[in-house]
């Protein structure tokens, strides 16, 4: 007798992806610890829009199931941490980089949180001292080779409720057209369907939601218009020229010579009851 629909290996997926990976990031701790202590150092907080509209939605849903602590995986520059640390009487942060650390526990002194503490230490082999009510995780699984490990280790942590998501999307019309002219775009496969099959592959049926969102994008002039969307192209392959043509039908040149756009997103959240 089979309970459970066969679905290809999203698991198997996930890992292939980031083993194929050529950042070394991806791998080296040294490396992803040096990133972000570059990254912190031009960075002040200033959460994203979109993440305190993840949080407003999230917020009935942590008060039904009574969440009181936090421990959040890979907080970053705290664009959930701080909310997060408004909603809950105990937040705690796990990352592999101190400055992150750092960093998040400076802003949340400085916008009077008291409550949040962090732990310096890889997910893949860290064990908390206790389980909290909720963990949470967004945009930050990049590295997590083993997702299927990953979400195990969310759901013995927690009490009550695990939270991921991933802001996600499908290409914007203009880097279609970039990649159909042989800028060989780069463009990101994760999404959150593999949190939905991987969490179904462990016997977990997730709740999702789907969050649209808009980014306003803005270039001072056509040259940093075409540098900054044609980041994604592999070096070489697109002509200048015909790159700007393509762009500058997508963009709107404003009065003051600068280039704008709307390009629509989506986050898929996804949560869980954990199994205790």
């Amino acid at each position: 007798m089979k309970e459970r629909v066969a679905i290809p290996d999203f698991a198997r997926q996930w890992t292939e992806h980031v083993e194929a990976s050529t950042s070394l990031r991806m791998t080296d701790d040294q490396a992803e610890q040096n990133f972000w202590r570059d990254f912190i150092k031009r960075k002040t907080y200033a959460p994203e829009p979109s993440a305190l509209q993840v949080l407003d939605y999230l917020r009935p849903l942590l008060r039904t199931h009574g969440v009181e602590t936090a421990l959040e995986l890979g907080p970053g520059w705290a664009s959930y941490t701080l909310t997060l640390a408004k909603l809950c009487r105990e937040v705690a942060c796990v990352d592999l980089s101190q400055d992150v650390l750092d960093f998040v526990l400076q802003a949340g002194a400085e916008h009077g949180y008291t409550n949040i503490s962090a732990y310096h230490a890889k997910w893949e082999t860290f064990t908390p001292e206790k389980r909290y009510d909720l963990v949470f995780g967004y945009n930050c699984f990049y590295r997590q080779a083993d997702l299927m490990d990953c979400f195990r280790r969310m759901d013995h942590a927690a009490n009550k409720l695990c939270v991921v998501g991933m802001n996600t999307g499908l290409a914007p019309a203009w880097v279609h057209e970039l990649d159909e002219a042989g800028g060989k775009i780069r463009w990101e496969w994760k999404d959150y369907i593999y949190f939905v099959g991987v969490l179904y592959q462990m016997g977990i049926d997730p709740n999702v939601a789907i969050l649209p969102f808009e980014k306003q994008l803005s270039y001072p002039d056509a040259d940093a218009l075409v540098r900054g969307e044609c980041a994604r192209c592999t070096p070489g392959t697109v002509d200048p020229d015909t790159a700007k043509a393509i762009l500058c039908r997508h963009f709107t040149q404003m009065p003051d010579g600068s280039w704008h756009a709307t390009a629509k997103y989506r986050s898929g959240v996804v949560w869980w009851t954990p199994k205790l």
